[in-house]
């Protein structure tokens, strides 16, 4: 794939992860109380350096900065993120392996990630980031798990 088309498609993904340079995106702010948590368990994390963040988003925040996230220390194979006081709604969970703890996704000069990036439903990542519709899923408020893998992108 030449250049120029792999900057296109990381793009949007790029632009997303952009927010993650803030240190208090690690889960800190305050958000409001429910019955229950999402559990994110992440699938192919390919060391135990670091941490694994996760954000659930909103439509309206999905590729940006989203209100609602958690980390976890990596854990080599599988990492499970426990995100609480989420309200219900409909959202779509983006997540990485921060490897180096640097609080944000490590990118080469064209801007393809060099850490292990993730959605949830695990929609595939061709010529740019998934959609919304495709990475969504319903939360009712409650206990619930969702799972999704991390990819290492060329």
């Amino acid at each position: 794939m030449s250049r120029p088309l792999l900057a296109i498609l990381f793009g949007a993904l790029a632009a997303y992860l952009a927010f993650h340079s803030d240190p208090s995106w690690a889960g800190t702010a305050p958000v409001p109380s429910t019955t229950g948590a999402l559990r994110v368990v992440v699938s192919d994390v390919r060391s135990s350096a670091g941490l694994v963040r996760v954000d659930v988003c909103p439509e309206s925040d999905f590729l940006k900065a989203c209100r609602f996230g958690a980390a976890a220390p990596a854990r080599k194979g599988e990492t499970i993120v426990i995100v609480p006081g989420l309200p219900p709604g409909e959202y779509a969970v983006q997540a990485y392996h921060d490897g180096n703890d640097n609080h944000q996704l490590d990118r080469n000069i064209i801007g393809v990630p060099t850490e292990e990036v993730g959605f949830s439903k695990d929609p595939t990542i061709r010529f740019r980031a998934p959609s919304f519709k495709s990475a969504a899923f319903n939360y009712s408020g409650g206990d619930q798990t969702i799972e999704l893998r991390l990819r290492h992108l060329p």
